[in-house]
């Protein structure tokens, strides 16, 4: 799995610890979709890409992953309910338990 971080926008962004955490978070989560979707794709998980926006914490598929890892992914993958940092990310690592 390949994590692409992307910057948008003028705020600062994530700190570094921040940011090892929120790509944990994603990680997990995105291992846990494949696992309960489509356990079948694991051995293709290198294929997905993941853009992560490091102003917001924006979690999104790169366009491309191909079909279905992209379809069964970015269907589950869960966003952080509150866009700023660093509170939200143990909400990130809260919905990665499925």
């Amino acid at each position: 799995m390949e994590i692409i971080w992307k910057h948008t926008g003028d705020s600062i962004g994530l700190n570094h610890e921040s940011k090892i955490d929120l790509e944990y978070a994603v990680r997990l989560q995105v291992v846990k979709i494949l696992i309960k979707e489509a356990e079948h794709l694991m051995n293709y998980i290198s294929l997905v890409g993941i853009q992560i926006d490091a102003s917001n914490g924006q979690i999104s598929v790169h366009p491309e992953t191909p079909e279905p890892l992209y379809s069964k992914i970015a269907v589950n993958l869960v966003q952080s309910k509150e866009p700023k940092f660093p509170k939200s990310i143990p909400s990130i690592l809260e919905t990665a338990h499925f």
